[in-house]
C-alpha cells in the first residue's frame, strides 16, 4: 500500500512539473531558437535524373550522409500506414503534442522508477532531429512546444514527409528512400509491406537493427511489428502472411554512382538541388562508356580517353565520359580530361577555312600551294613530312595540310580568326592575336573537349553556336558563321577518302552522311577526332593526362576509329547533310585553278560558291603560247616545281602500272566521264595527281580511283624522292569506232 501511494505521488509530482514547466516556458521563455526553417531545411544528396527520369547519379551530402528526398507519395503503398500505427498512433488527432500518450509514458515511467517511454509524436522526433539538444526534462518540453508550434505551421502530410525523409536509418543513411536504395536497390515507390515494416522498424534503434549488419534481429522485429498490424487491422491476414514469408537481403548496395563525372558537369552548371533531372541520356551514356573503356584496353595504363554525344537542335549533351579509366585505379584516373585544356592539333582549320569561304576569298575548288612557307625560322610540314604542290582548299582541308591552311589563316588575318574562335566558344585562347599567328592554324594554342563540341555542334547547325546545355532549359543561339560557309565546310569534311579501305568498309554510315575532322598535337600528345552527323556531334579524345607523348596518338589511326563506331551507332537513314541552303550554288569552273574557266582552260568540274560573296575571277592558270595550251603557274608554285627539278631527277624506284604510258583507256560508255584506276609499284605512302592536280593517296599495294574525262591527261605518282610520270588518252566508244576505220593501237579497256 505504501508503495502504490509513493508511485501515486511521484506521478502527481511528475504531472504539476510538465504543467509548471510548460507555463513557464509558454509565458517566459519560449523556444526562440525554434523556425519552421529549421526543420524544412536539411542537408541533402544531389540527386542528378537523365533526360527520363531515371536516376543516374548520387551523391554523399555536406554531412556525409546519403539522403535523397522524396515526395510523400513516393514512399511506398505501404509506409505511411506503418509509420504512423508503429511511431505516432494518434498522429491526424493531435497538435504536436499527445497529452494521452504523455500521461501514460508518465504513469508507465513512475511504475518502473526508470524511463521506459518518451511520449514523442512524430513531430517532436522531427524537431529533435532538426534542432539536436542534449536529452533533459527542460529541452523535451521544448520540443513539444515546438512540435506544437510546426502544426500550426505546415500541413500533417508535409510533416511526415519531413520526418520519413530526415529520420535516420542507421550509418550514414537517412530518409526513406536512401534507406530503401541502399537496403533494397529500389525506389522508396516500390517497397512491399514487408520492406516498409522492416524500415519503420529500424527507427526505435537504427544502431541494433541495421538490415545490413544484425539481419536476424531486424527480422524478429520486422515479425513483431507485423503481428501488431495485424492485430489492429491495418493489415489483412493475407498480407501478414506474404510479409511474414519475405526474406531480408541483409546486405548493403551502393547509391548509383554512374556517369560520375558528365553528373559533375551538371552539378557545376546548376545551382542547389535535390533531384535534377540532366540532359544525359542512360542508354547513350552506357554506350559511349561501353565504347571508350573497350578502345583503352589497347593502349598502356598511361592512355586514357574522353568523349561526349551532344544533340545538335538543342546543344544538350546527351552522354559524356571525361576519363574512360575512372575508378580504375590507376594514376590521373580522377582527372576529368574532358575538361582539361589540350592542344587541337589541326581541329581548328575547318573554323578558319569557313571565315574564308564566308568572305568570299575561297571556294573548296580554290587552288592553294602546299610548298614550304617561313614560320617563325621554320617551316612547318605535312603530318607525313611531304609537300604536295598545287592543291584545292577541299583536298588541304580535308587532308589537313600545314602549309595551305597558314595561307588560309594569313589571307583572312590573326585577328579575324581569333575573333571567330571566341565567338565560337574558345574562351581560353585569350591572349592577343599577335602572341598566336600562324600557330592558331597548327594547334598552338588551349582549349576542351567541350569547347571543342560546342564549335563543331555550330558548323553542324548552320554556323548557329549556342553553350552545351546539362539542364533542359531555352538558351540563345548566336550567328558566329553563315550557313552557307558552314555547308561548303561541311561538303569538304565528308570527304571519306582520308580513311584506309577497311576503314570506309567497317564504319561507313548510313548515306555516308558524316563530316569529321582529325587531329593530333605536336609530340603526339592528344589524338582527336570531332565529327558530326544531321542530329548528333561527337568528339572523343586519347591521350595521357599528364601531357605525356606516345608515337600511337595519332587522330586518324587512333581516335577516328572510335569515334566513327558511335556516329554509326548514332546515324539515322534521315541524316542528309547534302541539301546545300538557298545561298548556295553550283558554278562551272576550271578544274585546276578553281576559277571561272576561260576559252584554254582543258577541264571543268562543278564548284559550290556563295551568292553574292565569292569572288569571281578567270582562271589565269592557262594560257595559249604558240598556239598550244600551256600551265603558267603561281610564283610560289613555280619555285618549287623548279627546286624539285633541280634537286629530284625522276626514278623508277615507283612505277606506274595503270594506265600504262601511251596507252589508250576506252570509257564504257558514251558519257562526259567515269571512274578509273589508279595503280602503281612503290613505297609508302604514293601521292597521285591528275594533270597536275593532287587527286588522293594510297599506301603500297593499293590503288586509287579517280574520274576522268574524255581528252589527254599527265598522271603523276610521287613516292618520297622517287616520281613517276605516264601520259595517256581517255576516249569514249563513239570516239574509239570513228578512229578504228583509219586504225589505232595501243588501246585498252
Amino acid at each position: 500500500m505504501k508503495r502504490n501511494n509513493a508511485r501515486k505521488l511521484l506521478l502527481k509530482i511528475a504531472i504539476i512539473q510538465i504543467f509548471v514547466s510548460s507555463i513557464f516556458i509558454f509565458f517566459v521563455d519560449k523556444p526562440s531558437s525554434f523556425s519552421s526553417l529549421n526543420v524544412r531545411e536539411y542537408d541533402f544528396s544531389r540527386t542528378i535524373l537523365d533526360i527520363e527520369g531515371n536516376i543516374l547519379n548520387v551523391k554523399l551530402s555536406e554531412s556525409d550522409e546519403w539522403c535523397v528526398p522524396v515526395s510523400l507519395d513516393k514512399t511506398g503503398r505501404w509506409t505511411k500506414s506503418v509509420v504512423v500505427f508503429l511511431e505516432d498512433k494518434r498522429f491526424f488527432n493531435h497538435g504536436g503534442i499527445d497529452a494521452i500518450a504523455i500521461a501514460r509514458a508518465a504513469i508507465s515511467n513512475v511504475r518502473s522508477g526508470r524511463i521506459v517511454s518518451g511520449a514523442s509524436t512524430i513531430t517532436a522526433q522531427l524537431i529533435r532531429i532538426a534542432i539536436p539538444r542534449e536529452r533533459t526534462f527542460y529541452n523535451k518540453i521544448l520540443e513539444f512546444w515546438a512540435a506544437h508550434r510546426l502544426e500550426g505551421e505546415v500541413s500533417k502530410e508535409a510533416i511526415l514527409e519531413l520526418y520519413l525523409n530526415r529520420a535516420p536509418f542507421g550509418g550514414n543513411i537517412r530518409g526513406i528512400e536512401a534507406a530503401s536504395r541502399i537496403y533494397f536497390n529500389k525506389s522508396a515507390s516500390f517497397l512491399s509491406l514487408a520492406e516498409s515494416t522492416a524500415l519503420i522498424s529500424l527507427l526505435s534503434s537504427p544502431s541494433r537493427l541495421r538490415l545490413d549488419r544484425f539481419p536476424e534481429a531486424a527480422m524478429r522485429k520486422r515479425e513483431e511489428n507485423l503481428t501488431s498490424l495485424l492485430e489492429r487491422k491495418v493489415i489483412t491476414s493475407e498480407d501478414y502472411l506474404l510479409g511474414m514469408a519475405e526474406e531480408l537481403p541483409g546486405k548493403r548496395f551502393n547509391m548509383e554512382r554512374y556517369a560520375v563525372m558528365a553528373s559533375a558537369q551538371v552539378r557545376a552548371n546548376s545551382g542547389k538541388f535535390s533531384f535534377l533531372r540532366s540532359t544525359l541520356d542512360a542508354n547513350l551514356q552506357a554506350m559511349l562508356e561501353k565504347n571508350i573503356v573497350s578502345t583503352i584496353e589497347e593502349y598502356p595504363e598511361k592512355i586514357t580517353a574522353a568523349g561526349i554525344i551532344v544533340e545538335n537542335a538543342t546543344a544538350e549533351v546527351r552522354a559524356y565520359v571525361g576519363n574512360a579509366r575512372y575508378g580504375m585505379g590507376t594514376s590521373d584516373s580522377e582527372v576529368d580530361c574532358g575538361n582539361a585544356l589540350r592542344s587541337p592539333g589541326s581541329l581548328l582549320k575547318p573554323f578558319i577555312y569557313a571565315l574564308a569561304f564566308e568572305k568570299g576569298m575561297l571556294t573548296p575548288g580554290s587552288l592553294l600551294a602546299d610548298t614550304p612557307i617561313a614560320f617563325r625560322g621554320s617551316a612547318p610540314r605535312n603530318f607525313d613530312l611531304y609537300y604536295r604542290g598545287p592543291v584545292s582548299a577541299r583536298i588541304a582541308l580535308a587532308n589537313s595540310l600545314n602549309t595551305p591552311s597558314v595561307r588560309v589563316l594569313r589571307m583572312v588575318g590573326y585577328a579575324s580568326a581569333k575573333s571567330l574562335l571566341n565567338e565560337l566558344g574558345f574562351r581560353h585562347i585569350d591572349k592577343e592575336p599577335r602572341y598566336y599567328t600562324d600557330s592558331l592554324a597548327l594547334g598552338g594554342c588551349e582549349v576542351s573537349m567541350l569547347e571543342i563540341a560546342a564549335a563543331y555542334r555550330a558548323m553542324a547547325v548552320s554556323g548557329k553556336y549556342m553553350p552545351l546545355k546539362w539542364v533542359p532549359g531555352k538558351s540563345s543561339e548566336k550567328a558566329s558563321l553563315t550557313p552557307e560557309a558552314s555547308f561548303l565546310v561541311t561538303n569538304v569534311l565528308q570527304d571519306t577518302k582520308r580513311l584506309v579501305p577497311i576503314y570506309r568498309e567497317i564504319f561507313q554510315t548510313p548515306k555516308g552522311n558524316i563530316a569529321f575532322k582529325t587531329g593530333t598535337s605536336y609530340g603526339y600528345r592528344d589524338a582527336w577526332t570531332a565529327g558530326y552527323t544531321d542530329k548528333y556531334t561527337v568528339v572523343v579524345w586519347i591521350g595521357s593526362p599528364e601531357g605525356k607523348g606516345d608515337s600511337s596518338l595519332v587522330g586518324i589511326h587512333a581516335a577516328t576509329p572510335l569515334m566513327l563506331r558511335i556516329a554509326r551507332s548514332l546515324a539515322d537513314e534521315s541524316d542528309d547533310f547534302t541539301i546545300p541552303p538557298p545561298g548556295v550554288y553550283l558554278r562551272s569552273v576550271c578544274s585546276l585553278s578553281g576559277d571561272s574557266p576561260t576559252a584554254d582552260c582543258p577541264q571543268t568540274v562543278f564548284d559550290y560558291a556563295i551568292k553574292e560573296r565569292t569572288k569571281i575571277t578567270l582562271c589565269r592558270l592557262h594560257k595559249k603560247i604558240d598556239g598550244k595550251v600551256v600551265v603558267v603557274w603561281p610564283d610560289t608554285l613555280q619555285r618549287w616545281m623548279s627546286a624539285r627539278e633541280e634537286i629530284i631527277s625522276p626514278s623508277k624506284t615507283v612505277k606506274i602500272i595503270r594506265p600504262l604510258e601511251g596507252h589508250t583507256v576506252i570509257l564504257k560508255k558514251d558519257e562526259e566521264e567515269e571512274r578509273l584506276f589508279f595503280g602503281a609499284e612503290g613505297e609508302t605512302p604514293l601521292y597521285w595527281y591528275l594533270d597536275g592536280v593532287f587527286i588522293g593517296a594510297c599506301g603500297k599495294g593499293e590503288g586509287i580511283f579517280a574520274n576522268v574525262k574524255s581528252g589527254s591527261h599527265n598522271a603523276t605518282v610521287l613516292s618520297g624522292n622517287a616520281s613517276d610520270t605516264v601520259h595517256f588518252e581517255v576516249k569514249t566508244p563513239r570516239e574509239i569506232n570513228e578512229k578504228l576505220r583509219t586504225g589505232t593501237r595501243n588501246v585498252i579497256n
